[in-house]
């Protein structure tokens, strides 16, 4: 079968603050299909609707149709986008779904958030879970119309994606952060379900003097002022409270010696293979995708934990890191099986199984 149009949802338009897209479509592109983009609006599905462009029409994060404070305007784009993908399908095109999360973070609007899920899981021809575990619960979910297929297709790496030439002293220096701290970092959009403020109290509660905790990202504003409070007499804690560059990442990550992620809930986290793509051991609640990639690239790289953040687990993975520094400087993470082409020519693969 020769090269054939996807119609991705989102595909090149998200790559400032999630690079995840980019580097997928970008790695199918080569293989010479085209890619189009599509957003949630009429004027993309009246142009789209009737282009033989593509044969796949590939969403991620449907959610994003509920965007904005208006019921009545959410309600009309979803209305909309039902009637684009009624119409492809008659047209013989073939809709995949990509499925991050199980539910919307914010939860925005939750009786279209319901008719959303109920109409996706009913008329998509393919879904694809980033976590194995999860590919069950999609299954439950999905209408099994005999014609649906499912498949498991990992979140490629970003190794080698973003720069990374500077080393942990001259990190630390540009950071001003004392070179014999031991520093664990939160890095990345701060929202309420990622537990934050969790995090602030158990490092405050931890209590100690050799350790730094440093936050950096964009505040959401639902979590602005409990954050802004717990923040308050916390000494030992750097917040930079602002987007970070592509091309800062390196200081952060180089300068760090532990990621945690302490999310509340997390069905995948892109967040975990950019800690790993960065040679940096991770902190993350045992749960659904990072389970995984403990059991793929080791425990000396994923720690795992039950139930919340606590000082007692911050105080564990400090210990076990100090004690394992030489080895780690040595290694690197066994991540060949995350690399972005070959995730690619899986995603192709299935896209070729559902137009055969």
């Amino acid at each position: 079968m020769k090269g054939f149009g996807i119609l991705a949802c989102p595909a090149y338009s998200t790559r400032k603050g999630n690079p995840y897209n980019y580097i997928l479509y970008s790695n199918i592109e080569r293989q010479g299909h085209g890619i189009y983009e599509y957003d949630f609006s009429v004027k993309k599905s009246l142009q789209f609707g009737f282009s033989r462009k593509y044969r796949i029409f590939h969403i991620h994060w449907p959610t994003n149709v509920l965007y904005g404070s208006s019921f009545l305007k959410a309600g009309l784009r979803l209305n909309v986008f039902f009637l684009f993908v009624n119409l492809i399908k008659l047209l013989g095109k073939k809709v995949v779904w990509t499925v991050h999360n199980l539910e919307d973070h914010e939860g925005n609007f939750p009786a279209l958030q319901q008719k959303l899920n109920a109409f996706l899981y009913r008329r998509v021809d393919g879904f694809i879970s980033l976590n194995k575990s999860g590919l069950e619960l999609i299954r439950q979910k999905a209408t099994h119309n005999g014609h649906q297929k499912f498949a498991h297709i990992n979140h490629p790496h970003y190794q080698g994606y973003y720069t990374n030439e500077v080393d942990k002293l001259e990190a630390r220096r540009r950071l001003a952060i004392p070179p014999d701290k031991f520093v664990f970092l939160f890095l990345g959009q701060i929202r309420a379900y990622k537990n934050v403020t969790g995090l602030v109290k158990a490092y405050k509660a931890l209590g100690c003097p050799q350790a730094l905790l440093l936050i950096a990202g964009s505040v959401h504003k639902d979590v602005r002022e409990e954050l802004a409070q717990v923040l308050q007499d916390a000494p030992g804690i750097l917040f930079i409270d602002s987007f970070v560059e592509d091309e800062d990442l390196q200081l952060y990550f180089n300068g760090a010696d532990v990621v945690v992620t302490p999310y509340n809930k997390i069905f995948n986290s892109g967040s975990a293979l950019l800690n790993v793509s960065f040679h940096k051991p991770t902190l993350a609640p045992d749960l659904w995708a990072l389970r995984e990639l403990k059991q793929q690239v080791g425990p000396r790289w994923i720690k795992t934990y039950q139930g919340q953040i606590s000082p007692a687990v911050l105080k564990e993975s400090m210990q076990e890191i100090k004690q394992d520094a030489e080895r780690l400087e040595a290694a690197t993470p066994l991540i060949d099986s995350l690399h972005p082409q070959l995730i690619a020519d899986q995603t192709i693969a299935f896209y070729r199984s559902l137009l055969n």
